[in-house]
């Protein structure tokens, strides 16, 4: 026994001092990924909204021996007499993973808040530095390890991909692109070369389990059978143009049929058939099959009937972002195609490059269409890159010097943008919930020790997943809009004309408490979508704004005044600003409109409102705090109102 593990840990030596200088590169590319990424670990908390939510998820997994919950324990509460609020379908595998690691690196301690947050915004680092090292492989084997290291390299620094990789961005598609791009790599192993051997057959089923854990982790999995299958049909098609032998199409169909249909078995055996109409509605709404929906494309994508798609502002169109996004990365993508598209012709015994053609193409649409989309195309654009310098170092492998350093160059300051890009653009982001100027942060914080645990939360959705994962508290409603009743009784609460007609509403959930940011006194136009529904006319009534303000002092003059947005305003006049509930305009907005303005008691903000918009309840709430009956001010913090509701 003991001989068996020294000849194996001599073999293992042998292997590193044979691949050194690869161990290298890819340690190296591990460390790029990770350090772009983790530097934000600085923050407290996390990013975004959905990172609470599956933090939420993660921590009761853990907390409760592997067993993930069959409802939601704290969102929804108003579902609890018909079972509670359902539980996605798709994110098991992600649960369970993160969980484990979050045990296997405190080493099983005893549950620890504070450590479990440092774990899960460290875990989105680590997941994105291993896609670029998955990244590296793949490139090594369609093209060789210039391509690899290439593809690892953008993979690390691509500014796109990298925001859904960041420290502290605990969501399933951080993890979720790391069993695809392993996927890939095993499903190009088991194609190139349109054999079939027992280790093509492996490598099939390697693959087929790898795009399944994907399945079982992210919705986003409706890449990969979007991408098998045109890949499947555009090799088939060339490999009979091109006279190939049957033998061939054969393997080649053969290799497909056990990763399609082991795939689709292990996927709908994981998560239900729920996959199968949203790829192939996907592919009805989004992609250019016929004119309608290229009209779709060309206008954004948006749904202009949905109130959730109208309001919500990754749901706009993401080409004009494009540039913010890639920055001059995006000349790969165009080049690389142009390439593929000759290799394809002129190499008869390539049956891997349309994998990658595909899947450039297919994620440009979708970053095109949607805003929501635009980090999908992150690492088609680092595989585009990989194929260009494979092809270009190729072409210029037996000219002259001057023609490789060209090329060289060309190379090296797009990386050098790209370096420069994804480690100036991760520091830009901060998690929304650390602006010091919501209060939000302190407001959760709390309502976790101030609040009963079996305390009733009616809240507008923005702020819900903060709520339950912080405040431990439940709530009306949360970031997954999945019931967008409570969204709408929220609206129409805010809106009342009344104390009586909020009560109303309020007294059928049955809340001990409401949540408010003034910034929705703001937001009514927003509200209204939700209260009455996208086609009603009186979600024109309501015209609201609210703007940030800061004082500043005059260098020369040392004169304090306020400016809120791009208008300046002397401190006097600011001050002279009510910030009480007024019955009449007090402001001229042009030579007909009237409108009131307030501004917030702190002077942080001001506020523009027509009639029905000072006729509202949350003004009211805002503004006339002292003559509410039912609800009373239990908290009030910067941006923040909590009111502890009376049912007396």
């Amino acid at each position: 026994m003991l001989g068996q593990v020294r000849g194996q840990a001599l073999k293992a030596r042998a292997y590193v001092l044979a691949h050194r200088k690869e161990i290298l590169f890819v340690f190296l590319i591990f460390l790029l990924g990770f350090g772009v990424r983790g530097q934000l670990m600085s923050y407290d908390l996390m990013f975004e909204f959905d990172s609470y939510f599956h933090a939420r998820i993660v921590e009761y997994v853990a907390t409760h021996n592997f067993q993930v919950p069959s409802s939601d324990p704290l969102a929804y509460y108003e579902l609890a007499s018909s079972g509670g609020a359902p539980m996605p379908s798709v994110g098991t595998f992600f649960w369970l993973l993160s969980a484990l690691l979050f045990k296997l690196i405190t080493l099983n301690a005893p549950f620890s808040k504070a450590a479990f947050i440092n774990v899960v915004k460290f875990l989105p680092a680590f997941f994105g530095a291993l896609i670029s090292v998955g990244m590296y492989f793949l490139g090594r084997e369609l093209y060789g390890k210039k391509a690899g290291i290439t593809m690892g390299v953008f993979a690390a620094i691509m500014p796109a991909f990298a925001y859904r990789t960041m420290a502290g961005w605990l969501e399933d598609d951080s993890f979720g692109f790391l069993p695809m791009v392993f996927g890939l790599y095993f499903m190009v192993k088991a194609v190139k070369k349109a054999e079939f051997s027992r280790q093509t057959l492996t490598d099939a089923v390697i693959a087929a389990v790898l795009f399944s854990i994907m399945g079982w982790s992210w919705g986003g999995f409706l890449v990969v059978p979007l991408i098998l299958v045109g890949w499947f049909i555009g090799t088939v098609a060339l490999m009979w143009l091109r006279n190939d032998t049957s033998e061939r199409i054969l393997n080649i169909s053969k290799s497909f049929a056990v990763i399609f249909i082991l795939m689709s078995a292990l996927v709908t055996f994981g998560i239900g058939t729920g996959w199968i109409s949203g790829t192939t509605g996907y592919i009805t709404k989004y992609l250019p099959f016929s004119s309608a929906n290229v009209q779709n494309i060309a206008g954004g994508g948006q749904d202009t009937t949905s109130v959730y798609s109208v309001s919500v502002g990754e749901e706009s169109k993401g080409f004009p972002n494009w540039g913010y996004k890639y920055n001059a990365l995006i000349v790969f993508p165009f080049v690389a195609l142009l390439l593929l598209a000759w290799r394809v012709v002129a190499k008869k015994d390539d049956y891997a490059s349309l994998l990658v053609a595909g899947w450039i193409v297919l994620a440009a649409i979708m970053a095109f269409t949607k805003l929501k989309f635009t980090y999908y195309f992150g690492l088609p654009i680092a595989a585009a890159a990989g194929v260009v310098v494979f092809e270009l170092f190729g072409l210029v492998g037996e000219r002259h010097g001057f023609e490789k350093k060209t090329v060289a160059f060309c190379l090296g300051f797009l990386f050098i943008t790209g370096i420069a890009a994804g480690t100036y653009f991760v520091p830009q982001n901060m998690p929304q919930i650390e602006d010091q100027g919501t209060g939000w942060k302190e407001a959760v914080y709390w309502i976790n020790g101030n609040i009963p645990e079996d305390a009733r939360l009616f809240n507008w959705w923005d702020e819900g997943h903060w709520i339950t994962f912080i405040g431990e508290r439940s709530v009306s409603t949360d970031n997954r809009n999945m019931f967008l009743g409570a969204n709408r009784d929220m609206g129409l609460f805010i809106l009342a004309k009344s104390e009586d007609d909020a009560f109303k509403i309020l007294h059928d959930y049955n809340a001990d408490y409401v949540v408010l940011s003034e910034d929705l006194a703001g937001k009514m136009g927003s509200l209204s979508l939700y209260a009455y529904g996208a086609d009603d006319p009186r979600k024109n009534e309501y015209l609201s704004g609210q703007i940030p303000c800061n004082s500043v002092t005059d260098s020369v003059t040392k004169e304090v005044s306020v400016r809120c947005g791009q208008n300046t305003i002397p401190k006097a006049q600011f001050d002279a600003l009510p910030f009480r509930k007024i019955a009449e305009p007090n402001q001229l907005i042009s030579s007909t409109s009237k409108a009131f303005v307030y501004r917030n008691e702190a002077g942080t903000s001001l506020f523009i409102l027509n009639r029905a918009g000072n006729d509202t309840f949350i003004v009211t709430l805002l503004f006339d705090t002292e003559n509410v009956k039912r609800f009373e001010l239990v908290y009030s913090n910067k941006q923040v109102r909590i009111f502890k509701v009376n049912y007396q």
